[in-house]
């Protein structure tokens, strides 16, 4: 049961928050957002005072009418937000409050605090209106700071409009502070609640954005722009290897299934050159049909060995797929000492794939820098 009922009300909550904003341009649905929200809780916070009100009494007219019509302003905020006149709303939202407090300051007097809560005004016209209401923003702001101000001028707040014990002051004050702290410190909630989810959400995009910057869209694996990187961390670590991987008349298969035929067995021979590959390095699509792999710390026998493993794994699992041709692959490594220049092994792995490719392909062929510099 409690947990239907905090279901129930977080979809009334969000409900409520959405209203007006299907149709509204991001800044303005923020804005209107946070005014649904604030029309929410001002008045669930603001029922109890017309209990409070109620029993002090006041003079005509009464205050708890007063309060009772700001509440209705609240809500009618609400519904001029669901029928798209968000300035109508802000602006009715933030009047209603300031005449209201500037109101029971004078009835109760200063000493009662009520006017604590136009401290809250300038932070709230910076929330209820979007950044290109930059005028109204200031306007208010600059209105309830005013008001704020000459009820500290003027006599007239000074005392009470009429007769009421000093304690029942006294208790107004404190629940007046009380209640202004609440305001501000929830204000201050959500802006560091929306400011930490948008920032979260920034993060996430920029992180999406750039593991697809550095990722083949087809094989899913890294790019060239994704394996530098990995290739230089590798020269910096030890004695690495770098293998090119080209699969063995690829045309064929395009030619005799066509090229979205072609871009699936391309997929799932990249997938089975990670899976084969595993921890011991990382693979990226260099081109074409053709991969580059990158593996660190490790002799040239460890490498030759990984990618001979691989080109058998490869010849079994597609030798019998049902395509035209069976595929198998063809792969030149080259390995070279710490801080070994990465172009250089490339050029010589790509000179052991061409040679691999002459001897009949389905080969692996490897081949030290130092080995072939001394050649």
């Amino acid at each position: 049961m409690e947990k239907r009922a905090r279901a129930w009300f977080h979809v009334t909550w969000l409900t409520l928050a959405r209203l007006g904003t299907d149709t509204a341009r991001a800044d303005d649905a923020r804005a209107i957002a946070a005014a649904n929200r604030f029309y929410v809780l001002a008045i669930a916070a603001n029922l109890p005072w017309l209990v409070v009100l109620a029993v002090i009494g006041g003079p005509t007219p009464a205050p708890v009418a007063t309060h009772t019509m700001m509440l209705i302003t609240w809500a009618a905020g609400l519904w001029l937000n669901k029928l798209r006149m968000p300035l109508l709303s802000s602006v009715l939202g933030l009047l209603a409050p300031l005449m209201q407090y500037t109101y029971l300051t004078d009835v109760y007097s200063r000493q009662a605090a009520f006017q604590l809560h136009l401290l809250a005004i300038p932070a709230l016209s910076f929330a209820l209106f979007p950044a290109r209401r930059w005028g109204m923003r200031l306007g208010i702001g600059l209105l309830g700071a005013a008001v704020l101000f000459s009820v500290y001028l003027f006599p007239a707040f000074e005392v009470p409009n009429f007769e009421i014990h000093s304690g029942t002051i006294h208790a107004l004050a404190i629940c007046n502070v009380v209640s202004t702290l609440g305001l501000l410190y929830t204000i201050a909630a959500f802006n560091s609640f929306f400011y930490q989810r948008e920032r979260n959400r920034n993060e996430l995009l920029l992180t999406e954005a750039r593991t697809a910057a550095q990722t083949d869209s087809l094989t899913e694996s890294l790019n060239r722009r994704g394996i530098a990187p990995v290739m230089a961390a590798a020269a910096r670590q030890g004695p690495y290897a770098l293998a090119l991987v080209d699969l063995d008349r690829f045309k064929r298969i395009n030619d005799a299934l066509g090229h979205g035929a072609g871009d699936v067995v391309l997929s799932n021979v990249a997938r089975s050159i990670a899976r084969s590959v595993g921890d011991a390095g990382t693979v990226a699509r260099w081109g074409g049909e053709e991969f580059l792999i990158v593996l660190p710390q490790v002799s040239l026998n460890q490498a030759l060995a990984v990618l001979e493993r691989m080109r058998a794994e490869i010849e079994d699992e597609y030798a019998m797929d049902g395509i035209a041709q069976p595929v198998t692959i063809s792969a030149g490594v080259a390995h070279g000492r710490q801080l070994a220049p990465k172009e250089e092994l490339l050029r010589l792995a790509d000179t052991k794939l061409y040679e691999a490719k002459a001897a009949g392909r389905n080969i692996v062929l490897g081949a030290g820098l130092e080995d072939a510099v001394r050649d």
